[in-house]
């Protein structure tokens, strides 16, 4: 498996994936923006979101993959698009929105990459950012547990594994710090798949991807196998033949500003559903 990103299996569930940052997206739009960055842009499809919402705007699409930049600039020619990691990325000119759509939770130092972030920023700017919270979902234990049969632990014990999202209130903590209002939320999305084998394809190209790049292409075919076999035990076919997938995201928009006596107020957890698959 090669240790890049596979933009055009990436894209095969960009409905699923554009759900999120499309009402991330809702809530900031009344921003007056002239620059704007999209940290980790992929393969551009959020990027194309934020041309379509600024139309005039000067955006910076920013990610590590050599693929999906390639594939980001041919669908937005006007958007520049920069191979950086993000931990090191330093615009010359403050921005207006620094925009992260499942991106941020890979990075293992969020302690100093949010402070680094808000400095990017012009007073007045804003950090958008939404990120999957979903190690807990079977979905994601199951990549787990499957890793740790007999047959794979040796070979992916060396797989780089996404840390857990922090809880609402340390992010809050460390925002309100650096001299930001906080809006914060927590929505459980459903997607409707076909089946299991929808699943494991969906997360072949992001959260299993550590695991594979640690097996040859017979041992791929074969884990992901033993993978979808777990995934028939936790995700029944519902009354219309598919399944539900359900993923927690944790979305958040924070404003560079003079701190509030009232912040504490601002900070605002909406559970749309109550339980989540488990």
């Amino acid at each position: 498996m090669s240790k890049d990103w596979n933009p055009q299996h990436y894209q095969r569930f960009e409905k699923e994936r554009n759900r999120p940052p499309a009402e991330l997206l809702a809530r900031i739009a009344h921003i007056q923006a002239q620059r704007i960055a999209d940290l980790g842009c992929g393969s551009g499809s959020s990027t194309a979101l934020l041309r379509q919402a600024w139309p005039q705007a000067e955006i910076t699409g920013v990610d590590s993959s050599p693929a999906m930049l390639a594939v980001a600039q041919e669908k937005l020619p006007d958007c520049r698009f920069v191979l950086q990691d993000f931990h090191d990325w330093q615009p010359e000119t403050p921005q207006d929105i620094v925009f992260a759509n499942a991106s941020l939770q890979w990075s293992d130092t969020p302690q100093t990459l949010l402070p680094h972030l808000i400095r990017q920023l012009k007073q007045g700017g804003v950090l958008a950012a939404q990120m999957p919270d979903n190690l807990d979902e079977p979905s994601h234990f199951l990549m787990r547990d499957t890793a740790a049969l007999p047959q794979w632990k040796d070979l992916t014990q060396a797989a780089d594994s996404r840390p857990p999202v922090w809880d609402v209130s340390r992010y809050y903590d460390l925002l309100v710090a650096q001299g930001c209002e906080v809006d914060v939320w927590r929505t459980v999305y459903y997607h409707v798949l076909p089946d299991t084998v929808a699943i494991a394809d969906m997360f072949a190209s992001t959260a299993l991807r550590p695991y594979l790049a640690c097996l040859d292409e017979a041992q791929q075919g074969e884990f992901m196998q033993a993978y979808i076999e777990q995934l028939n035990q936790h995700y029944p076919r519902r009354h219309d033949g598919n399944v539900l997938l359900a993923l927690p995201r944790m979305l958040s928009w924070r404003t560079k500003g003079r701190p509030s006596e009232t912040a504490a107020a601002l900070i605002k957890i909406k559970t749309i559903f109550q339980t989540a698959l488990r």
